[in-house]
């Protein structure tokens, strides 16, 4: 697996980053898909993304203690302003992220618009922590070869991303997920991508604001390799 350490180190030099890597509600673990194959799997996120110009580090955090999941199907993103202004508003702390990735963004290899990150990029990364909230819900192998992907034969089904700003670059990105259902080999995953303002200037570093920059939500689905 993809040594954590090295991101770790690097990531600690931003005072966001760093306080999130030092909750003790969270512990860093390695990111699987960081690891190249000899089979090619997962080589858009350790090889593409894996770049000085696009994002030479990233980090995952997993939650110490994960609450069970609900069996029961959740609501859908809002599809409208008027249906998100109705929708029952989530209680900071109550439901906190199963998994946090952190990305050191960086230009001009993942921009779209100058400056930002392109979308498709930014869905690509929100799809990424949402494979791993949903893999540590799973039972791991009971070995592991050494080309054997830990997180097993998950697949994203539908995803639904709500750009609401511009991801910026070069900056940090943090995407929490968390698993909101599940059903058997059914799971349900909501996700944002937060960045701080960048008009933050002139507040204290660990006050910057924290700004949703989209969110998502997600079906996933495990299934056997016969059935692919």
């Amino acid at each position: 697996m993809a040594d954590p350490a090295p991101a770790i180190s690097h990531l600690r030099t931003n005072s966001w980053a760093n306080n999130l890597i030092s909750s003790e509600d969270y512990i860093p673990i390695p990111t699987d898909s960081r690891r190249p194959k000899s089979t090619g799997e997962d080589g858009f996120i350790a090889e593409t993304l894996a770049t000085p110009t696009t994002i030479p580090y990233c980090l995952t955090l997993q939650r110490r203690n994960l609450a069970p999941v609900p069996s029961e199907v959740p609501a859908w993103l809002p599809a409208t302003k008027e249906d998100a202004e109705s929708a029952a508003k989530p209680t900071p702390g109550v439901n906190p992220a199963d998994v946090i990735m952190l990305f050191d963004l960086r230009s001009p290899g993942i921009s779209g618009h100058p400056s930002t990150v392109h979308g498709g990029i930014v869905a690509s990364l929100i799809d990424e922590a949402m494979s791993l909230a949903v893999a540590v819900h799973t039972s791991a192998p009971s070995a592991h070869a050494a080309e054997e992907n830990p997180r097993g034969k998950i697949f994203t089904a539908q995803l639904d991303v709500r750009y609401k700003r511009r991801v910026a670059t070069p900056a940090l990105l943090v995407i929490k997920a968390r698993v909101v259902g599940r059903q058997g080999k059914k799971f349900w995953v909501r996700a944002q991508a937060l960045q701080e303002a960048e008009d933050a200037g002139g507040h204290l570093e660990w006050a910057k604001r924290k700004v949703v920059k989209a969110e998502a939500m997600a079906f996933w689905i495990v299934t056997p390799e016969a059935k692919l």
